[in-house]
C-alpha cells in the first residue's frame, strides 16, 4: 500500500507542477524518428570532437533519448537489445532492471563474480563499480539519457575492462530539450511508472530536471520491487566555454528470485525456487563537466565527480541465508585537450588527455543462522556508525549481533587511471588513419578485518596488487565511392582482476561468492586483441548499410570455477584462451511514412584450450573442455528488427522482433547436454499522437511465447530430484497503457 500510495503522490504532482513551472518553448508533435547520417563523438570518455561516422574504424552503433522514448521499451538495456545489433539479455534474476547485457560475448551483469568484458560510461565517469568492474543498469536513469554510443572492440583510450565494447551515454540538458511532459502506463503485472520532465534556459543558462517513479508486483510470485531516481542539471553556455554540474539520486529495492528447476517450471512458470533475494542500493552522484574553446583549433575537456553508494543485499539459499552490505565512495576527474588542424596539409584530428579514479569500499558478509521469517529486514540486524577506520558500517562483530556469523569483512581501495591518445591524420583524399593508445595502472589494496580472529582459519586476504599496461590501437577507413566506405582495425587493451577476483582464487580455500573473501595467490591480468573489418553502404539514398567482421582473442581469462564437491563453493581462476569472433550485418531504412531496421548478428565464442571446469553432470564433478567448445550462454544467430508506420488520424504503429537462438547451459562448458530452446519475441505498440498529447498501449510478448533466456546444470537439493535444468523463465504477454503529456 505504501508504494501505491506514493505512486498516487507522484501521479497527482505530475499532474500540478506542469502547470508551475516556467513554459521555455512550445515543444513541437513527435514525429517519425529518421535515420540521418550522425556524427559521433565518443571516441573519449568525455567525448571531445565529433568525428564523422565514416573516419571511425569500427561498427559504431548509436541512438537517442527520444527513440528510446517512442519505442516504448521499460528500460534502456531492453531496449538497446532490441535496437542494436550484437546484443543479448540473460535475465539470470528475473528482474528487468538486472539483466546480463552481453555484446560480441562479453558481459557486463550486476552478479558478482560474472566475468566481466564491457565498460560503461555516463557523462565521462565510469559506471563500472569496483568491487568486481559489475554495472547495476538500475543506477543510470535511463529517462534522462540524450544519447547513446557502442562502440566495438577492445579500445584502449577506455581503460581497463574494455576487452568487447564500450557503451557511452551523455544526459539531457535544457538547451536541447526544453519544455514539460509528464507520463504515467500502467498494466500487467502490477506495473505502474510515473515521469516528470522539465528543461529550459533563461540567457545563457539552462536547467534540466527528471524524476522517475516505477513499481511492480512481478510476473513470479514474491518478485515485488520499485524503482525511483531523480536527476537535475544546470548549466552555462556560451561561444567560449561549456559548464554543468548534475546530480543523481536512486533509491531502489528490487527483488530477483533466479531460476526454477525444470521440474518446477513445467507445473508453474511464476514459481519461485527460493526467496527473497533483495537488493536495495541508495546512489549519490555529483558530476561537474567543463569544456572551453582555447582558440580555434584548440579545445579543453574537464570533469570531476564524487559518487556515494549504499547497498544492502539479501539472498536465501538452499544452504544458507546471506546479508551482504557494501559501503562505497568513489572519486576521480579527467582532462583532455583536442586540437583540429593540418598537418603539411593534411587534416588531423588529436586528443590527449589523463584520467584517474579513485575509491574505498567496505564490504561485509553475513550468514544468518536459524532464520525462519521470510520477511527478515534490516531491523533485525545491529547499525552502527563507524567512527574509525577499522570499524564496520552495517554489522556489529557476530558476537553483539545474535544468529549472525561474519563470514567476510573487507575494506579495499581502488587507484585506478592513465594517460591516452588518439589521432585521425588523412594523408590523402577519402583515407583516414587513426593512431590511438593508453598507458593504464590499476592498484588494488585489500584490508582484511577478520585476519587474527579466533574463526579465520589461518587466513588473511590482505594485500596489494598492481597492473599496468601499455595498449595500442591502429585503424583506417576509405572512402571507396559517395556511397561506400571501407575499414580495418587492430586494437589491444586488459583486464585486472577485481577485487572479489583476487581474493578467491586458491583452489586449496574455496569460497561462496560474494560470501567469503580467503587469502589466495594473484591472478593474472586478460590481455584482448581486437580484429575488425567491415564496411559502410548507402545504396540509396533512404537505406543504410553495415557489414563487421570481427575477432577478439584473450589471453588469461578469468572464470569462476566450482570446488567439485560443494553446490556452491569455488574460486576464479586463469583460463589460458578464449575467442570471440564472427559478423554483425545491420540495415536501417526510412520514408516519408516511417522507418525500420534490421540486424543480424553470428556470434561464435569458445574456449582455446584444454581445461578442467566444474559440472554436475557426473561423479567426478569434473569436465574436460576442449579447444573449439562453446562458452556458455552465447547464442550462436540472433536477429532483430523493427518498424515503425504512421497511420491516418495521427496513430502511429511500431512492432519489434527478436529472434535468439539455443545457448548452452551454464556448467555445461564441454557442450554435452541439451541447449536452451531457440525463441523469438514479439512487441507491438499503437499510439495516438496530437501536438501534446501521446495516448498508447503496448503489448510486450505479444504472441505469449514460452522461453527461457537463462539455464545451469545444478543438483536440486531442495526437491531431492538429483541433477535439473535450471531455467530463467521469460515474462509472458503483457499489456500496458499510458498518456504522455508536454507543455
Amino acid at each position: 500500500m505504501k508504494y501505491v500510495a506514493a505512486a498516487l503522490v507522484w501521479t497527482l504532482t505530475l499532474s500540478v507542477a506542469p502547470q508551475l513551472l516556467a513554459q521555455t518553448s512550445a515543444p513541437q508533435p513527435a514525429g517519425p524518428v529518421v535515420l540521418p547520417d550522425i556524427e559521433v563523438r565518443g571516441t573519449t570518455p568525455l567525448m571531445g570532437l565529433g568525428v564523422p561516422r565514416e573516419q571511425i574504424p569500427a561498427n559504431v552503433q548509436v541512438t537517442t533519448g527520444e527513440r528510446i522514448a517512442n519505442r516504448g521499451a521499460l528500460n534502456m538495456t531492453d531496449f538497446l537489445a532490441r535496437e542494436f545489433a550484437g546484443i543479448n539479455l540473460t535475465h539470470v534474476q528475473n528482474n528487468p532492471f538486472q539483466p546480463d547485457f552481453s555484446y560480441r560475448g562479453f558481459t557486463s551483469s550486476f552478479l558478482i563474480g560474472t566475468p566481466p568484458g564491457l565498460s560503461v560510461f555516463v557523462d565521462g565517469v565510469r559506471a563500472n563499480e569496483p568491487l568486481a568492474d559489475q554495472v547495476n543498469w538500475d543506477l543510470i536513469p535511463t529517462d534522462a539519457i540524450d544519447r547513446i554510443e557502442l562502440l566495438p572492440g577492445s579500445n584502449p583510450v577506455y581503460g581497463r575492462n574494455t576487452l568487447g565494447g564500450t557503451l557511452v551515454m551523455q544526459t539531457k540538458r535544457g538547451f536541447s530539450h526544453p519544455g514539460t511532459s509528464a507520463e504515467i502506463w500502467g498494466g500487467s503485472f502490477g506495473r505502474l511508472r510515473t515521469l516528470l520532465q522539465s528543461g529550459g534556459h533563461h540567457g545563457k543558462f539552462d536547467y534540466f530536471m527528471s524524476g522517475n517513479f516505477f513499481l511492480e508486483d512481478g510476473f513470479r510470485d514474491f518478485s515485488d520491487g520499485h524503482v525511483g531516481n531523480v536527476f537535475g542539471k544546470l548549466g552555462y553556455l556560451d561561444d567560449v566555454q561549456d559548464a554543468n554540474l548534475s546530480l543523481t539520486w536512486v533509491n531502489n529495492r528490487l527483488t530477483g528470485n533466479g531460476p526454477l528447476p525444470e521440474s518446477r517450471l513445467k507445473r508453474d512458470r511464476s514459481a519461485v525456487f527460493t526467496h527473497p533475494d533483495r537488493f536495495q542500493p541508495v546512489l549519490w552522484f555529483l558530476n561537474g563537466n567543463y569544456r572551453r574553446t582555447l582558440s580555434s583549433q584548440l579545445t579543453l575537456s574537464t570533469n570531476l565527480f564524487g559518487r556515494l553508494l549504499d547497498v544492502d543485499q539479501f539472498n536465501r539459499d538452499v544452504e544458507e541465508d546471506v546479508d551482504a552490505r557494501t559501503n562505497q565512495k568513489g572519486w576521480g576527474g579527467a582532462a583532455q585537450l583536442s586540437y583540429q588542424s593540418q598537418l603539411f596539409g593534411m587534416p588531423l584530428t588529436v586528443t590527449a588527455g589523463v584520467d584517474y579514479a579513485g575509491s574505498t569500499l567496505d564490504h561485509l558478509i553475513a550468514e544468518l543462522e536459524g532464520e525462519d521469517d521470510d520477511d527478515f529486514d534490516d531491523d533485525d540486524l545491529a547499525e552502527h556508525d563507524a567512527d574509525d577506520e577499522d570499524d564496520v558500517a552495517g554489522f556489529e562483530h557476530e558476537d553483539e549481533a545474535e544468529g549472525l556469523e561474519i563470514e567476510t569483512n573487507v575494506k579495499s581501495d581502488t587507484h585506478a587511471g592513465g594517460p591516452f591518445f588518439t589521432f585521425t591524420l588523412e594523408p590523402i583524399e577519402k583515407l583516414a588513419v587513426t593512431v590511438s593508445g593508453r598507458y593504464d595502472v590499476t592498484h588494488l589494496k585489500i584490508k582484511d578485518r577478520l585476519a587474527g580472529d579466533d574463526d579465520d582459519n589461518g587466513t588473511d586476504a590482505s594485500g596489494a596488487h598492481t597492473f599496468d599496461r601499455f595498449n595500442p590501437a591502429a585503424g583506417a577507413s576509405y572512402q571507396l565511392t559517395d556511397d561506400l566506405n571501407l575499414y580495418a582495425s587492430y586494437s589491444e587493451s586488459y583486464r585486472a582482476p577485481t577485487a572479489i577476483e583476487l581474493t578467491c582464487a586458491n583452489p586449496e580455500a574455496p569460497c561462496p561468492v560474494p560470501t567469503a573473501i580467503v587469502d589466495d595467490p594473484p591472478l593474472k591480468a586478460v590481455k584482448g586483441k581486437t580484429w575488425e573489418t567491415g564496411l559502410r553502404w548507402s545504396p540509396v539514398p533512404l537505406l543504410q548499410a553495415s557489414l563487421a567482421f570481427y575477432r577478439t582473442d584473450l589471453k588469461d581469462d578469468i572464470l569462476f570455477r566450482n570446488e567439485p564437491q560443494s553446490r556452491v563453493l569455488g574460486f576464479f581462476q586463469n583460463v589460458d584462451a578464449t575467442r570471440r569472433q564472427g559478423l554483425e550485418f545491420l540495415l536501417r531504412g526510412r520514408w516519408s511514412w516511417g522507418n525500420w531496421f534490421a540486424n543480424y548478428t553470428l556470434t561464435d565464442a569458445t574456449f582455446e584450450d584444454e581445461v578442467q571446469l566444474f559440472t554436475f553432470a557426473n561423479e567426478e564433478r569434473l569436465a574436460q573442455v576442449r579447444a573449439g567448445d562453446r562458452l556458455p550462454l552465447v547464442p550462436a544467430h540472433r536477429v532483430n528488427g523493427g518498424v515503425e508506420i504512421e497511420l491516418p488520424y495521427n496513430l502511429w504503429f511500431s512492432f519489434d522482433g527478436t529472434y535468439v537462438d539455443g545457448q548452452y547451459l551454464r556448467g555445461d562448458e564441454s557442450n554435452a547436454h541439451k541447449k536452451l530452446d531457440p525463441y523469438f519475441v514479439g512487441n507491438a505498440q499503437l499510439a495516438y499522437k496530437t501536438g501534446r498529447f501521446d495516448i498508447f498501449v503496448r503489448f510486450e510478448n505479444l504472441f505469449d511465447e514460452e522461453y527461457e533466456s537463462y539455464g545451469a546444470l545444478f543438483e536440486n537439493a531442495l526437491d531431492d530430484t538429483g541433477l535439473e535444468r535450471f531455467l530463467g523463465p521469460g515474462a509472458p504477454f503483457g499489456a500496458f497503457g499510458g498518456v504522455r503529456v508536454r507543455f
